[in-house]
């Protein structure tokens, strides 16, 4: 409001030139109730305030009309005066007559707000679209505001791009449509994420069905498309008869006009997170191609990130997506991504989630990769998403993993992202059904399926499960012994496990006896200051170290400490752990 007031009534007198402001964002994030509170606090700053309909041409001249209705007579030609005799006007006298009174040397002070100025004027497939330009008044002065889901519309003037509001402003909409006090209204708030047009259909549905919140939050999480559709029944003050559904639907249907490929990438977000989007999480379908069909349209968005730009760019120009500040990615609005996920179904979504899947697979780094944790993070909501449509659908039955385009690797994948991140329940889970695809597709003594085994005794040991976590070992021990022998790295990295597993059980002989084999393995395998080692090395000052034998506790953290700097650095984190090891040594 204040960046409005500041442009229309306070930089510069309002005789001096035509002023146009352009406020533009997503459908359903108040533009238009701007508008609305604008002319309403500032109608005595201004001659008159004329509203007009800008989501179509004949909207447009429709509203032309109502206004030559508005008009002083003794200020029209006589064309006009006799248009308005007659019941049925002629929208292009109208036109023309308002244009010509908006001209009038001494008719300077007016306001102007086209609404919903939502089509490109280039689009030749759409009947409706016309130029916003070719109905401004052709004198230098008078004020106009533009709103609109087009940021491109910005050219015409300076412009503001609409963010959501604060979480006080949400809760005053929201109460002042229910007409009554919100209990537990943050279930509510975190679910619409400032969204004005949303908060203003949630609070009018609270207000005609007197549902609680919590039956609210229910139907939303379990029925969002019908929930939306049952809101747009109830006019909303101030939208008229608009929901979200449709004002989102205009814009992507524009979309898929020009752009198929734009239009698929919606389909495809909506099965990831809404928080992130970037070219290299979509580039991996290259790699990807190779395990499972990929279509067409993502690879050539895959393939050359100025396809991907163009049809992110697309999409931003619609007010579908945002481009996030200093980075090169894109997010979409929660509440719009959960309309992105309701746009495919069956087979389509099926095939869509399974893509999700594996670009979010391809994209887990590895602990070899630089700075893997900071890579972590940011893919962690889109594990948790794509986890979540797994356990979720039913066509994710064990039976059916090679034949649901998911791979045994994408579990995997997930599984050891998610452990890292301790969350732990969502690990086990892609484990198994990674453990279930390994042994139904190599058989359950191939190395790889002993590595899951292996992963899935480590996970049990995380969440203290340590009888299973024991069964795990032996099982992942038992196999690579046979498949590798008892000196391979994997057979190594088991028993070494195991007596991880046995000091936490306070067995420290046996822990002992464990370490002792693993470090007498890796020094033979692969040297005294294999970073594998070294980690050994440091398991065994720590067991020292419970056991009160101090010296011989000392001893290994130095050993551990000399080689780690040299093969890692001082400051990689294993380094920095053994520092720590050697601190609480010295304190006791």
């Amino acid at each position: 409001m204040r960046q409005l007031e500041q442009f229309f009534l306070h930089d510069t007198p309002a005789t001096d030139r035509r002023k146009i402001f352009v406020v533009h964002g997503l459908g359903g994030i108040g533009k238009t109730q701007l508008a609305v509170e604008f002319a309403r606090e500032h109608r005595r700053g201004f001659s008159g305030i004329f509203w007009l309909d800008g989501s179509s041409e004949a909207s447009l001249k429709q509203t032309f009309v109502g206004m030559a209705q508005r008009l002083p007579w003794e200020e029209l030609t006589a064309d006009g005066v006799e248009m308005l005799k007659h019941s049925n006007v002629d929208v292009d006298v109208a036109v023309r007559e308002c244009l010509r009174w908006l001209s009038l040397p001494l008719n300077r002070h007016w306001l102007l707000i086209v609404d919903s100025v939502d089509r490109e004027y280039d689009d030749k497939d759409d009947s409706q679209a016309y130029k916003v330009e070719d109905y401004f008044p052709h004198a230098d002065h008078g004020s106009i505001l533009i709103t609109s889901r087009l940021g491109s519309l910005q050219g015409d003037g300076p412009g503001l791009m609409l963010g959501t509001v604060s979480t006080e402003q949400a809760v005053a909409i929201l109460e002042n449509n229910a007409r009554k006090v919100v209990k537990d209204a943050d279930m509510i708030l975190e679910r619409l994420n400032g969204l004005p047009l949303a908060l203003t259909q949630a609070g009018s549905y609270l207000r005609e069905t007197n549902v609680s919140t919590s039956t609210y939050v229910k139907h939303y999480d379990r029925t969002w498309e019908r929930l939306m559709k049952k809101q747009g029944r109830f006019r909303l003050q101030e939208y008229g008869d608009r929901n979200i559904l449709t004002t989102w639907t205009m814009s992507y249907e524009q979309v898929r006009r020009q752009s198929e490929e734009a239009a698929c990438l919606v389909k495809l977000w909506g099965c990831l997170d809404w928080g992130e989007l970037w070219y290299e999480l979509i580039a991996a379908a290259l790699d990807l191609s190779e395990v499972i069909n990929v279509p067409k349209w993502l690879l050539d968005i895959a393939e050359d990130e100025l396809e991907f730009a163009d049809a992110v760019g697309l999409l931003s120009r619609y007010s579908l997506a945002n481009a996030k500040e200093n980075t090169n990615s894109h997010s979409m609005h929660s509440v719009l991504h959960k309309w992105c996920s309701q746009l495919s179904e069956g087979d389509e979504r099926h095939d869509l989630c399974c893509l999700a899947v594996g670009l979010v697979a391809s994209n887990v780094p590895s602990q070899s990769e630089v700075e893997p944790w900071s890579k972590r993070k940011r893919m962690l909501a889109h594990v948790i998403r794509v986890c979540r449509w797994v356990v979720e659908d039913i066509a994710f039955d064990a039976r059916d993993v090679i034949e649901a385009s998911v791979t045994p690797w994408m579990f995997q994948s997930l599984g050891d992202l998610l452990s890292g991140e301790d969350r732990l329940k969502e690990a086990e889970e892609m484990y198994d059904r990674a453990l279930q695809g390994k042994e139904k597709a190599l058989g359950a003594e191939h190395t790889s399926t002993l590595n899951t085994v292996n992963n899935l005794g480590l996970l049990y040991a995380d969440q203290g499960r340590l009888d299973k976590a024991e069964e795990m070992y032996n099982r992942a021990l038992q196999g690579c012994e046979k498949a590798l022998g008892a000196e391979h790295t994997s057979t190594l990295s088991t028993v070494n496990n195991i007596g991880n597993l046995y000091k936490a059980q306070g067995w420290l002989d046996k822990a002992e006896e464990m370490y002792n084999r693993a470090l007498q393995g890796c020094e033979k395998a692969l040297g005294a200051e294999h970073t594998s080692t070294l980690s050994t090395v440091n398991n065994l000052g720590n067991l020292y170290a419970d056991q009160g034998r101090l010296d011989k506790a000392e001893e290994m953290y130095n050993q551990a400490l000399q080689g780690c700097k040299k093969a890692l650095g001082a400051e990689h984190t294993l380094t920095l752990s053994i520092v720590n090891n050697l601190g609480n040594l010295y304190k006791a």
